[in-house]
Formats: structure tokens, sequence, C-alpha cells
């Protein structure tokens, strides 16, 4: 039922239909454009970026300096080429600050837990396994074991053993002394 068909009930208030026109002021969720945009092609100026994405030169100001928090687009580039030594490092020294103290305290299990989170992100970026999934690999070593049981079958030509490599396979009727 669309909205027009409602009908109005005595004290219900029917909030008006969304309008296609932008308000000016409202966010329209344009800040993550607006960061690819400027990630992917640092040479354009803010103005050409509002113009690509739809919005006022002031808007695309305001979002990469709050994007950038006062670091140059190049100090940002250098952190996200290097991120991964960057977690390491800090998961280093997160561990490394842990002693006797902190440990009788609870938080020191948020220093081990910063130390997990960035070694798995470390890992991630790395394009590195993060989890192991035990389950997964003991089904695809009983999958191995049972191809290589169907192939031994298979090459043995029903004899009871597997033939090893390079070694013709014979059937019952080959195997007879000829002396």
């Amino acid at each position: 039922m669309s909205r027009r068909a409602l009908k109005s009930v005595p004290g219900q208030i029917i909030p008006p239909a969304p309008s296609s026109q932008s308000i000016p002021g409202r966010k329209r969720g344009l800040a993550p454009l607006i960061r690819a945009t400027k990630i992917r092609y640092p040479e354009l100026s803010e103005a050409e970026i509002a113009k690509r994405v739809g919005c006022s030169p002031s808007n695309v100001h305001q979002v990469l300096s709050v994007f950038l928090h006062g670091h140059s687009e190049q100090e940002l580039r250098d952190f996200q080429a290097n991120k991964a030594d960057i977690y390491d490092s800090v998961q280093m020294r997160a561990l490394a600050s842990v002693t006797q103290e902190k440990l009788r305290k609870s938080s020191a299990g948020s220093l081990v837990t910063v130390a997990a989170i960035l070694e798995d992100k470390a890992r991630l970026i790395r394009g590195q396994a993060t989890s192991i999934h035990v389950h997964a690999l003991v089904d695809v070593l009983d999958a191995i074991s049972e191809l290589r049981e169907q192939r031994d079958e298979r090459d043995a030509g029903g004899l009871g053993r597997p033939s090893l490599p390079n070694e013709p396979v014979t059937t019952p009727n080959e195997c007879k002394d000829t002396e």
C-alpha cells in the first residue's frame, strides 16, 4: 500500500514522502567517495574532486581535513604502504610493555588482545591466512587419503597391492612362470 493510499486517522501524523531533492547541509554519505577519489587521484584539486563527486569544494576540504588529521597525503600513502610493518611494531611495543604488575591488573589482557588483533591485521594486509580451520584441513586430508586408495586399487588392477612407480601393471594371466 503506498503512502498516498493511506487514509488519515484522527490524531495520527503521517510523515511526508521522501523528496528527490537534496537539502543543503544534510549529509549524503559522500565522505567515503571523497576520500577514495583523493587517494586514487592525488593530483586532483579539491574543486575538481567536488565537481566529480557532486558537492561543494568546502565539503571536500572539510572531509579531507578530518581524514588526513593534519598529515600530508604523502604521509598517508607511506603509512598505507607500510601498514603491516607498523602494526608489527605496535604489537611488539604492546607486548614489551607487559610487566608482572600489569599482569596482575586487568589491563594486561587488553594489551594481549591488542597484540592479537594487530597480528591478525598485519597477516591480512600481507595476504596471509588469519585463521586455520582444523575441520577443513581434516576433510582435505580424508579426501586425499580416499583418492590415494582409489588410485592404488585402480593401479594394482585388483591384485591386492598397489603398483610401484614405473612398474608395469600385470594381470593374473601374465604372471605365469615361463621356464
